[in-house]
């Protein structure tokens, strides 16, 4: 089965993280998504794209498990890579993007979020980029599109979450409802979207994004070459996903 799932219906466009348990994301599924997310926005039929997640967690990031590959920067950077271009394809999708976030958004999944035109988020959901705790320097320029810089960089120095109630106070989500309301919640939202002169806010959305930034991609490539000069082949880096994986502090030794 498919690691995204997508349907069009009444000008929606439904687009589902499929990969359980936690939607975590390989090479493969950043491409999937990414591709899909393009596609979408050139179809005449689709006025808008709803992107959720099947299971209780919405996003729990990049698959650690990929990390074990980082023995060259060729595939450091093809990952990395990958990843920007998923993010950024909700960004630079030609169609308005509705994130319905019922559960956990870390990593991957938040930069998602941040991307997207709208969130709604279900009551106590996590929004996080705990790459810091796994020796990653990443996803800060997507979490100053949700928070200001200072809080920005307190989510990415410590990798601590927010709460969907405070991305609601700075007006980064546009309601918070209960979990199992999100879908439901998106989808109305959705139609009043697909009943509005939809070729129009398509335009408004691409002119709202190239005015505000046209650089997202290559913002978050200049963190993720940082990764790569200074701390993919660092002692910190693998000690940070051994400490991870073993449930226990990390042995840093700034090395």
């Amino acid at each position: 089965m498919s690691n995204v799932l997508m349907e069009v219906k009444d000008k929606i466009a439904y687009v589902t993280l499929n990969r359980g348990p936690a939607n975590a994301f390989i090479n493969e599924m950043y491409i999937e998504f990414a591709d899909t997310l393009l596609e979408l926005g050139e179809r005449e039929d689709v006025a808008v794209v709803v992107v959720r997640a099947n299971g209780k967690i919405f996003c729990g990031g990049n698959d650690v498990s990929a990390f074990d590959s980082f023995d060259s920067r060729t595939k450091a950077n093809y990952s990395a890579e990958c990843c920007g271009f998923a993010a950024s394809s909700v960004w630079n999708c030609k169609k308005p993007v509705i994130c319905a976030v019922q559960g956990a958004a870390m990593g991957a999944g938040m930069c998602i979020a941040a991307a997207s035109d709208f969130i709604i988020a279900g009551a106590g959901v996590k929004f996080g980029i705990p790459e810091v705790k796994l020796g990653i320097p990443a996803a800060g320029v997507f979490a100053n599109l949700m928070v200001p810089m200072h809080k920005a960089k307190w989510m990415a120095f410590t990798g601590n979450p927010v709460t969907s109630e405070e991305l609601y106070q700075y007006g980064t989500v546009m309601k918070v409802v209960p979990k199992e309301e999100v879908w439901d919640e998106a989808d109305k939202f959705a139609h009043e979207i697909a009943a509005s002169c939809y070729r129009a806010v398509g335009i408004f959305k691409q002119n709202f994004n190239r005015n505000l930034d046209a650089r997202l991609f290559d913002k978050f490539m200049v963190e993720q070459n940082s990764f790569m000069d200074h701390m993919m082949n660092s002692h910190d880096f693998h000690e940070a996903i051994a400490a991870f994986r073993e449930k226990r502090p990390g042995n840093f030794t700034g090395k």
